[in-house]
């Protein structure tokens, strides 16, 4: 028997119910993901009530209802970095830091709340009865982001900030440095207007 499922908008397939049971079982189909089968007629059913499904195993509830996740690990990802910037800038002004030093102070601290928080996010889900997937897709926020929209079918607004953010923090450095690849003679000023030499 040939399976179907759904993929971002697209039909994927045909494939056997035994890759569909290896897609479930390594987290690339979810719950909800939408397949289809011959014995199916018109109408595409979640993966999760289709035969290749894992069974549940005894005693073990169901993922909680998405609506019950919460979001907080995930807000603090976005948010957390800014409000750690301004407490490490306020800081260094009454101390008289460096902006060198406290701005790597600043780095690494939002790193450091970006990526604990998310992992507190992907336990936290991993709690609810919702599997992930690997920890490496929180290395690029916006993906995790929008593999969660998946697993809770809501979130939308915090796949758009991660977007935000990762543009205002990765485009800019992009362009920097493409600009200095472009013109060698760039990077004497560049390290002196960011390091004050």
């Amino acid at each position: 028997m040939s399976w179907f499922y759904e993929e971002h908008g697209s039909r994927k397939g045909p494939v056997s119910e035994e890759d569909m049971r290896t897609l479930a079982t390594t987290g690339m189909i979810e719950h909800s993901t939408l397949c289809w089968t011959e014995a199916f007629g018109a109408e595409w059913q979640p993966a999760g009530s289709c035969s290749f499904w894992p069974p549940q195993p005894a005693g073990v509830p169901p993922a909680l209802p998405a609506s019950r996740v919460s979001n907080r690990w995930a807000w603090l990802s976005i948010f957390g970095p800014f409000v750690s910037s301004m407490i490490v800038n306020a800081l260094a002004w009454i101390g008289g830091m460096p902006d060198r030093q406290s701005g790597i102070i600043a780095v690494i601290l939002s790193f450091a709340i970006i990526f604990t928080s998310m992992l507190a996010d992907r336990r936290a889900l991993m709690a609810a009865g919702f599997r992930p997937g690997s920890p490496f897709w929180i290395l690029i926020p916006p993906l995790y982001f929008w593999r969660r929209i998946r697993f809770v079918g809501r979130g939308m607004l915090l796949f758009f900030l991660s977007m935000l953010v990762f543009l205002f923090q990765f485009v800019p450095s992009f362009s920097e440095s493409w600009d200095m690849v472009r013109h060698p003679g760039n990077v004497s000023s560049y390290v002196s207007r960011h390091y004050e030499l």
